[in-house]
């Protein structure tokens, strides 16, 4: 699935915010996302060889998930990023399963001088190699949008225990009437 913009993500639970960053914090293996690649990095390897889901929840509300497949190199996967907000019956998740910023950045760093590339030789009649150079761009720009993580978290979040409909209450209003004695 081409992964281009966020899927808004929205779920009501029967947990207070509290229970859900319990859950979080025991089934997440704890990472905060830091602007070194090579954090992210050093993570990936040390759970190289298992399926995992990471990320953080903080007390302020804010959760970020994201998933690691085994034996893969998925740092810029696509990740939950939202808050937990309180309810009447328990609490609301919402936020939306995107990419990081660093990837749509490299995307159109990829895409601008691809196509620069292209027009220079556009313009030199250099035809064969423009359309191989535009056909390298969309090559490219398809591998770094390509997402199969999102399932898995729209899986995990899945997870998390519905509220209950609410039932309406039963009145037994005809027995009262019944109850007087003539």
């Amino acid at each position: 699935m081409f992964f281009l913009l966020p899927k808004k993500v929205s779920l009501e639970t029967k947990m207070s915010p509290a229970e859900c960053r319990r859950k979080l914090n025991r089934e997440l293996i704890d990472y905060t996302r830091k602007p070194s690649l090579v954090a992210a990095s050093q993570f990936l390897k040390k759970h190289r060889l298992e399926n995992c889901y990471f990320g953080s929840s903080e007390k302020s509300g804010k959760v970020e998930i994201f998933y690691h497949r085994a034996k893969k190199h998925d740092g810029s996967s696509a990740g939950f990023f939202g808050h937990i907000e309180k309810t009447s019956g328990g609490s609301r998740i919402t936020g939306s399963i995107r990419r990081t910023a660093a990837v749509y950045i490299a995307a159109a760093l990829w895409t601008v001088i691809t196509l620069f590339i292209a027009l220079v030789l556009v313009a030199l009649k250099e035809y064969s190699g423009a359309a191989c150079t535009a056909a390298v761009m969309l090559a490219g720009l398809g591998l770094m949008l390509w997402e199969g993580s999102a399932g898995y978290i729209q899986t995990y979040l899945e997870t998390f225990p519905p509220m209950k409909p609410k039932e309406p209450e039963l009145t037994d209003s005809a027995d009262d009437s019944d109850d007087t004695d003539d």
